[in-house]
């Protein structure tokens, strides 16, 4: 069975960029050493580098580049050029990875992973993301997807994928076969447990109000001018104090 990585972009302009995508050695593993555990564990045919909305120079290290702006995508790879060798600084990876346990070997893994990336550098949201890479593993035969992101945003990443991919007969092939892999980080000052998820109503031993879409109105409004969202949400919290202080408050 071939299969695929998604590695979903990060925007460039988050605070602490470094943390999320790439991670913290030896525990804290980001979406891109995350997706290259997946790649080496599959044997992935290609990996898919997402990108986003988010642009920037890329200055780290001696690879300044002054002149050129990068998408997310080329910015991912870049850094990964850069600090390939460090990879083995993570000890999940070094201990499940065996060619990132000595500097020989090294050097030919980081060839082979390379070789099978891919740029996305069109994209500007995840459904974008998710149908572009999607079209990437149709022409490449791929039987098996996986996507790559952080715990915050993965749930969201399934999601669509689940969408797009049973809807669209073009991607039948691997329409059964999509998986979700979590890295280790989160958005700064975020956990797992802070992602909330409204399914619509289901059980008939509960309420079959339909609040999942009053929850969808109210995202959307977020692109509100900021003032506007914030008096939005001043009133919806007001809201919601009037009724906690009258069914759980007596």
């Amino acid at each position: 069975m071939k299969s695929g990585v998604l590695i979903h972009g990060c925007n460039l302009s988050i605070e602490n960029w470094r943390h999320v995508a790439w991670g913290d050695p030896p525990i804290q593993i980001g979406r891109i050493p995350q997706g290259l555990l997946v790649a080496s564990q599959t044997d992935a045919a290609i990996i898919v580098m997402g990108t986003g909305a988010s642009q920037k120079k890329f200055q780290f290290g001696d690879s300044t580049d002054s002149e050129r702006v990068l998408t997310e995508a080329e910015y991912s790879l870049e850094y990964l050029r850069l600090y390939f060798d460090r990879l083995s600084r993570f000890d999940w990876l070094r201990d499940n990875v065996p060619d990132l346990r000595s500097p020989e070997t090294v050097e030919t893994f980081c060839e082979s992973v390379l070789t099978r990336i891919i740029l996305d550098t069109k994209s500007k949201n995840t459904v974008e993301e998710i149908t572009n890479a999607g079209e990437l593993f149709v022409q490449h035969n791929v039987d098996e997807v996986y996507l790559v992101s952080s715990p915050s945003h993965v749930v969201r990443c399934l999601r669509d994928a689940a969408t797009i991919y049973q809807s669209d007969k073009r991607f039948s092939r691997f329409r059964h076969n999509v998986r979700a892999v979590p890295s280790t980080t989160c958005y700064e000052g975020t956990r797992p447990g802070d992602v909330v998820v409204i399914e619509p109503p289901h059980r008939p031993d509960r309420h079959v109000v339909p609040t999942h879409r009053r929850i969808q109105r109210m995202l959307a409004l977020q692109k509100l001018p900021h003032e506007d969202l914030v008096e939005l949400i001043d009133e919806f919290d007001d809201l919601l104090q009037e009724y906690e202080n009258r069914f759980f408050n007596r």
